[in-house]
């Protein structure tokens, strides 16, 4: 199958079905609402409900310092240039800031000022200019840069036939946000998202000027007669090519006999160097190197290797005035279905920069091109670049050489670094008008115009982070999260049905206004629901239902007082609101942290939770408070309970406070075993946070019991430029024919991820008898920097849900040991969960890992451990001033027994509602997420009833003694 054509034929369908939908926006289609108006009004649904792809992009911080550097080619500015993108590329950090202290390190004597001293430079700095001022003046170049790729990037997603993209810029991190639901055609995305559009034009070295110099890469200088033996034995590999858009004429034969396939190489002579058996160049016996711009050529699988050997080999021979480009486009020869690449060298100005580039276009369009009837783009530039244009064609002309004949040159016509033609200069072109050729196909075409008219980058965008959901996993996961979300609704609202009678069916009317007001708010706010903002809707079920316990077991309190409905319905309310409020507080404190520092699904999740907050308070405590006034008016009346939940959790007295010991046990006990796992087995970061990249992959043919063996081929292939093997780590996920390939191959290169993908693929494909056919279903790219700022944002979003809800807790209660008891019991919750996490990971069919969404869960985790701990807290306080003549300890112990039925009611719930989601995500995508919930639900249950609460005891004891022994003097003075 050909990819290339099939891709091709993706993107054209995208693009005609974005073409229906745009000429039906003004149509009305539903309720006198346009298609506009309600896509516009639609909820988004995010790349794991629907499949698609989300990218996050970076300005290429050292590619802009390069553009503005007066000569690329000085030590001073190469030297700390490339030291200064080694570290960042490695390490992370501000590029700037290391390019300055690299540049002071090894070039003391040279200010920066002299590095940057160009026309367009000086109108903002001068000559004087400190090294401080240069780099403040770099650093604004890149965020006044990023504005205008925003715009940019707009117009370019606009062209891809996405129904709803999602684009968003940081301010904060200047980087630029991209979601593509249903995006089909990955690999052109990823290319037009990064191009520059930036067109420049190079002089194009023919192969007999640098014939002396390709002779010396081939070959070491023990070898140096290898290539004149390949041409004795060639006789009939002639390569003739009149011009660069020509079609190059090649024996076939001998082609294949240098080229080769497999089996060929296999039976080649051991002193063939490895550059010849995949890179043929452009020689004939009779006349060498030939005087075309065409250097060589190779197959689509070899240009990555033969870029590596003859940069390996230029670096030590060449200066940075030449430099090698492959072709955009793929030729194939005569007699021959092979595809291959051309290979240009490329002179360079001395500067380093060409002499015309993107800035001097004015605007494009497709044509045809009248000598070879073939689809061209047509390039007009504006009158600067015309002229410079002119001058450069000139200097090219036509001229006469020793032996009377003409000698041409060619210009190189290229956008980022790939060749799109190479004609033959037959003299000046005035006007600024040109014809770019290059085998395009009508969608290419159009693809590069509209990339040229959508503006050209400052500096290329760098993909630092990327995740791609197969359409198969997008479906499983909404199917899975409908189910999920359906079954878990039914199961509360039977429960409260079965639990509080007629009551229950107020709480369920609720309940259900509660979703509509979360899905009406997500539409009107434009979020993006995702499979963990579904998580959230189901978890703000729970937390709905907790509202509705508080208030119905307060008016059951408030029947067994002897009150009367009426009254006691007012004061259930009355006396439950403190609690609700305060729980929901604690809970809405924590998702604005995870709103803060989270991206992606855990944005979405957080987005949801606190909708919800919001909603299910306003629907528990006004719409059940109306139905109920409504309904009492009417001389109704409610008993809060059925004849199967009458009497349950009535008149308990579990002596918690009296056992508190044993509990500090048990505690203790988890809490070392959990420390003991995580120092010992440790915690699994994930890509996110130990950068890289993740490929989940579905074979045909069952591979669980050959991890080994896959994981041991792609070692042996996946080899770094210093020789050493990449990390990679393969794992079963979910099915015997699907596995997670984990590696850092190539993750200090930017722009390495089709590479990484083709030596993935290729290593598979060489055993497709033992493995069967494999495809890519999701894969997630992240760099080193981003999983450092990931690792370091995580950290501070616990640490800052910690000291928020300490303070507000303090605040609320007044005492130091309320919100001491709460940190205790979130430390004793966090460390269990860590523990089992660390103790499990690899051992589970899910994913275990530290994520983002594991932190998300962390902090959820926390948040439920409050929600909860606070309702006790708040029965606790109000007992100590109703109950003021009585033992301390029994005051509390009596009010952990009567927030009991809540605690019970609530947990079990929310467990029932997390268990529902864990059993029937089919994708797996957050089911190690759902995990960490279920934990922390339990535990934090626990922990609020036998942790927080005796730790008050214990920590308010001293206060109690003095507090009683100052009774007893006053007593006795009296």
């Amino acid at each position: 199958v050909n990819v290339k054509n099939n891709e091709a034929k993706d993107f054209a369908e995208a693009a005609v079905l974005n073409d229906i939908l745009k000429g039906k926006n003004s149509e009305e289609v539903f309720l006198g609402n346009t298609y506009n108006d309600v896509k516009n009004k639609s909820i988004a649904l995010g790349l794991d409900l629907k499949g698609g792809m989300s990218v996050t992009l970076e300005l290429s911080t050292p590619a802009l310092v390069k553009n503005y550097a007066a000569d690329v080619n000085s030590n001073s500015f190469s030297s700390a240039f490339d030291a200064a993108v080694e570290e960042y590329n490695t390490v992370g950090g501000d590029f700037v800031d290391i390019f300055a202290r690299k540049h002071k390190e090894l070039s003391p004597e040279v200010n920066l000022i002299e590095d940057f001293s160009t026309q367009e430079t000086l109108e903002e700095l001068s000559i004087q200019s400190t090294d401080e001022e240069v780099v403040a003046f770099l650093k604004s170049l890149y965020k006044d840069a990023l504005s205008g790729v925003e715009t940019i990037m707009e117009n370019r997603i606009n062209q891809f036939g996405v129904a709803q993209p999602n684009i968003t810029r940081d301010e904060e991190t200047n980087r630029i946000y991209i979601e593509l639901p249903g995006v089909k055609d990955q690999t052109t995305v990823r290319n037009r998202l990064q191009s520059t559009a930036n067109l420049e034009f190079y002089r194009a070295i023919k192969g007999n000027e640098i014939g002396g110099i390709i002779n010396a890469l081939l070959v070491d200088e023990e070898e140096a007669d290898v290539l004149d033996d390949l041409l004795n034995e060639s006789a009939d590999s002639t390569a003739v090519a009149e011009n660069a858009e020509t079609a190059t004429e090649t024996d076939t034969t001998s082609l294949e006999s240098l080229l080769g396939d497999e089996t060929a190489e296999a039976d080649e002579p051991a002193k063939t160097p490895e550059l010849l058996k995949i890179f043929q160049p452009m020689i004939s016996q009779d006349q060498g190197f030939m005087p075309t711009p065409i250097i060589g050529y190779a197959k689509a699988k070899d240009t990555a290797r033969v870029n590596e050997l003859i940069n390996e080999k230029a670096a030590e021979m060449l200066t940075g005035q030449v430099i090698f480009a492959w072709a955009n486009y793929e030729t194939k020869f005569d007699n021959n279905d092979t595809l291959y690449y051309e290979l240009f060298a490329l002179q360079v100005p001395e500067d380093g920069k060409a002499r015309v580039g993107g800035s001097d276009i004015d605007k494009a369009n497709v044509g045809v091109d009248e000598n070879s009837a073939t689809i061209s783009v047509n390039v007009t530039m504006n009158p600067e670049g015309a002229d410079k244009w002119a001058e450069m064609t000139d200097e090219l002309r036509p001229r006469t050489g020793a032996n009377g004949g003409m000698i041409y040159e060619y210009i190189a016509i290229t956008m980022d670094n790939k060749v799109f033609s190479a004609p033959r200069i037959n003299g000046p072109i005035p006007g600024g008008n040109t014809q770019i050729t290059g085998n395009f196909t009508a969608e290419e075409a159009k693809g590069l115009v509209n990339l040229l008219n959508g503006g050209a980058l400052p500096a290329p965008c760098v993909i630092v982070d990327e995740a791609v959901v197969g359409p198969t996993i997008g479906e499983a996961n909404s199917r899975g999260g409908l189910i999920s979300f359906g079954i878990a609704l039914a199961i509360v609202l039977a429960y409260m049905i079965f639990y509080y009678g007629k009551a229950g069916v107020i709480a369920d009317i609720a309940l259900v206004a509660n979703i509509l007001f979360i899905v009406g708010c997500l539409a009107a706010f434009g979020a993006v629901l995702t499979l963990a903002g579904i998580a959230g809707i189901v978890l703000t079920i729970g937390m709905s239902v907790d509202a509705n316990v508080l208030i119905y077991e307060r008016i059951r309190e408030e029947i067994a007082d002897g009150k009367g409905m009426k009254l006691a319905v007012k004061d259930g309310y009355k006396k439950a609101l403190a609690a609700i409020l305060d729980a929901n507080i604690t809970t809405l404190l924590t998702a604005f942290v995870l709103k803060s520092f989270g991206t992606g699904p855990i944005e979405s999740f957080a987005s949801t939770l606190i909708i919800g907050i919001f909603t299910s308070v306003f629907a528990a405590v006004v719409i059940t408070r109306l139905i109920f006034e409504w309904r009492l008016e009417k001389s109704a009346t409610f008993d809060f309970s059925t004849k199967a939940s009458k009497g349950l959790f009535k008149n308990l007295n579990f002596q918690f406070i009296k056992n508190r010991k044993k509990f500090y046990i048990v505690s203790g006990l988890l809490v070392v075993l959990g420390l003991v796992a995580i120092f010992t087995r440790g915690l699994k970061p994930s890509v996110e946070f130990a950068g890289g990249r993740t490929y989940e992959m579905v074979f045909t043919q069952p591979v669980a019991d050959k991890i080994d063996e896959i994981e041991s081929e792609l070692r042996a292939n996946l080899i770094e430029k210093d020789g050493k093997a990449a990390s990679v780590e393969v794992k079963s996920r979910n099915s015997d024919f699907r596995v997670e390939i984990a590696t850092n191959y190539l993750s200090t290169v930017p722009g390495s991820g089709e590479q990484v993908h083709e030596a993935i693929e290729n290593t598979l494909e060489a055993h497709v008898a033992d493995y069967g056919t494999s495809k890519i279903e999701n894969s997630r790219s992240v760099s080193v920097s981003i999983s450092e700022e990931l690792k370091s944002s995580s950290l501070l979003a616990i640490v800052l849900s910690l000291i928020i809800i300490f303070a507000y807790i303090l605040v609320r209660f007044g005492k130091w040991q309320y919100g001491a008891g709460a940190i205790f019991a979130m430390i004793h919750d966090v460390t269990i969960v860590l523990g089992i996490f660390a103790a499990l990971h690899g051992k589970l069919g899910f994913n275990m890992e530290i994520d983002q969404a594991f932190i998300a869960a962390i902090l959820t985790v926390v948040g439920y451990s409050i929600n909860d701990t606070v309702v006790v807290f708040d029965r606790i306080r109000e007992y100590l001033n109703k109950y003021r003549g009585k033992d301390r300890k029994e005051v509390i112990n009596l009010a952990l027994n009567t927030t009991l039925s809540r605690t019970i009611n609530t947990s079990l719930s929310t467990f029932i509602v997390l268990l529902t989601i864990f059993i029937f995500d089919e994708g797996g995508a957050i089911r190690g997420f759902v995990f960490a919930l279920m934990i922390g639900v339990v535990v934090g249950t626990y922990s609020s009833i036998c942790i927080a609460t005796p730790a008050v005891v214990d920590l308010g004891a001293k206060a109690d003694e003095e507090k009683e022994k100052k009774k007893v003097e006053e007593e006795a003075m009296a």
